[in-house]
């Protein structure tokens, strides 16, 4: 009797004939030390992968399966442990969960393992969450996925507190975790579920015994560049992140969707949070745009929110543009809020509930066709906000399919006044601000070449600067003047408003300067040069024959 062959072979056999014949998609690996056959779910450290360490690659093979559990593996910061895709895309469906990462540390999960894919790993149709980060796992990215069609959360990150006191806040920190361009729909409850939700603690019985356990923190974690559609709670939601938590770039259209109360928002930075919120876009979602219930010390800027609430037909509880409520507020902290582009609120642009908060600033926003008015609250200032009770679509490029981008002739471009808390060089969609002589107010800056038409000298009493030609070929003598000590930026931007070129970047004493540049490789055309001190700005415009 001959031997039967195992299937793994007749797998990896098969494929090698495919490539014989068939042109297959590159893959991003360099290599792979772990190939995962569709027929096995674990990819296990102390079994199928034992001989996995620091820097390998375990590619999981294209076709469909129901769970992939990752346990115990473990690399380095500067080497992490990659588990990607092969070939082309895997699916994994049909079941109470999808992928599970317990256990493990400096773990990579990429569905970019395929040039040309993506979200080479497809996670749908599971009877509850789609994929976990728990089991004391730490410093874990997570790229390149696909999520749809689940009962439960897209994504679960957390170890919630138990009467092993493993996970408690005295033993365990979750370290280093980064979720970025995956795509996620048609989610039962949150989109991302990240942190547990209750930082002042968790009753549970030990050995007949109430306890209050207080979970976890969670400390360096990025949340960007995700697209979410159609979630049934929260789109994204962080807590018990204390430290070096940042959510930024995230597309969220449809929060909401079941009505679930206390569970509507597009992003929220839950309890024991100190999380920056930017160039978030949150379009008409049930719930309220953004709600931050943390330590304070948030920033909130750059952020476009569009009909929140609006289709949410019940008068309680109120769905706003921004929330700040006051559940973990440190006493002497504060929040910021600037450069948001607030349109049609189903109630208030900003209903600020913080009270042991201090110097709370919302300023430099835009805030259109409110339902019940601009703010509720107190306990902040306002400064600098553009506020009207009605839409005035004349504004913006292309309201009618999400575009808020200003328009030249629109009354926010170049009239917002300096916020000292944030030195802000970037807009919604990652250009230049200033673009022309000051920043403007709302989520973008207009980046429209007729503002370029400017005087050749612009300024106040306290900066100058002057640009003319040295009589050399090729070379411009800049002159400036300055009369305080500061740190001086002066950059020349072409009329994209790309910096082609730093003259400086130090910190100088009151004086005038005089600094000669090379222009001979620069392309034929009108540059900017702006000098900024981080609260004025001052620009010339330059020919460059």
């Amino acid at each position: 009797m001959g031997r039967t062959i195992p299937h793994q072979i007749w797998v990896l056999t098969l494929i090698s004939l495919l490539t014989m014949f068939v042109r297959i998609p590159s893959s991003r690996s360099q290599s792979c030390k772990l190939l995962l056959p569709v027929s096995e779910g674990f990819v296990d450290g102390r079994g199928n992968a034992s001989s996995i360490g620091p820097g390998d690659t375990v590619c999981l093979l294209p076709g469909s399966r129901s769970w992939i559990w990752i346990r115990y593996l473990h690399g380095t910061p500067e080497a992490p442990v990659v588990i990607m895709n092969t070939i082309g895309t895997v699916a994994v469906n049909d079941f109470y969960y999808g992928i599970k990462i317990d256990s493990c540390s400096n773990i990579k999960l990429s569905g970019k393992g395929v040039n040309g894919i993506n979200y080479g790993i497809i996670i749908s149709d599971i009877d509850g969450g789609a994929i976990s980060v728990e089991g004391l796992s730490t410093d874990v990215e997570i790229e390149g996925l696909e999520i749809h069609t689940t009962t439960w959360p897209g994504l679960f990150c957390k170890t919630d507190p138990d009467c092993s006191f493993t996970s408690t806040r005295d033993k365990y920190v979750l370290r280093n975790v980064s979720i970025h361009d995956n795509y996620l729909h048609d989610i039962g409850t949150e989109g991302f579920y990240i942190g547990n939700s209750f930082y002042s603690g968790v009753q549970v019985n030990c050995g007949g015994s109430d306890t209050i356990l207080l979970p976890h923190l969670i400390r360096g974690i990025k949340v960007y560049n995700n697209v979410l559609v159609r979630t049934g709670w929260d789109g994204i939601q962080v807590s018990c992140a204390d430290s070096s938590c940042e959510i930024y770039g995230n597309e969220i259209y449809n929060d909401s969707q079941a009505e679930e109360m206390n569970q509507m928002s597009g992003i929220i930075v839950g309890e024991g949070s100190v999380c920056d919120c930017y160039n978030n876009r949150i379009l008409y979602g049930k719930g309220t745009g953004i709600q931050i219930h943390g330590l304070g010390g948030n920033k909130i800027y750059n952020n476009l929110i569009v009909n929140s609430g609006r289709t949410y037909l019940q008068e309680f509880p109120y769905m706003n543009g921004i929330y700040i409520g006051d559940q973990t507020t440190l006493p002497g902290k504060g929040f910021l809020i600037a450069y948001n582009t607030i349109i049609s609120p189903k109630d208030f642009g900003i209903d600020f509930r913080s009270f042991s908060s201090t110097g709370n600033l919302f300023t430099n926003n835009i805030v259109m066709n409110y339902g019940r008015g601009l703010s509720q609250g107190s306990n902040i200032s306002f400064q600098n906000n553009l506020s009207f009770p009605t839409l005035d679509l004349s504004w913006f490029v292309d309201p009618g399919n999400g575009n808020y981008d200003l328009k030249p002739s629109a009354p926010a471009v170049n009239t917002a006044v300096v916020v000292s808390q944030l030195n802000l060089g970037f807009d919604i969609l990652d250009r230049n601000r200033p673009f022309a002589l000051l920043n403007d107010v709302g989520a973008y800056e207009c980046h429209d070449p007729s503002l370029i038409a400017i005087p050749e000298l612009i300024g106040d009493l306290s900066m100058r600067l002057t640009v003319e030609a040295s009589g050399q070929p090729d070379f411009l003598i800049i002159r400036y003047t300055v009369e305080r000590h500061a740190f001086i930026s002066i950059g020349m931007y072409d009329l994209a408003g790309q910096q082609t070129e730093i003259v400086l970047n130090s910190r100088i004493s009151p004086g005038e300067y005089e600094k000669l540049i090379d222009v001979k490789n620069f392309a034929s055309g009108i540059y900017i040069l702006r000098m900024t001190d981080g609260r004025e700005s001052v620009s010339a415009k330059v020919q460059i024959w």
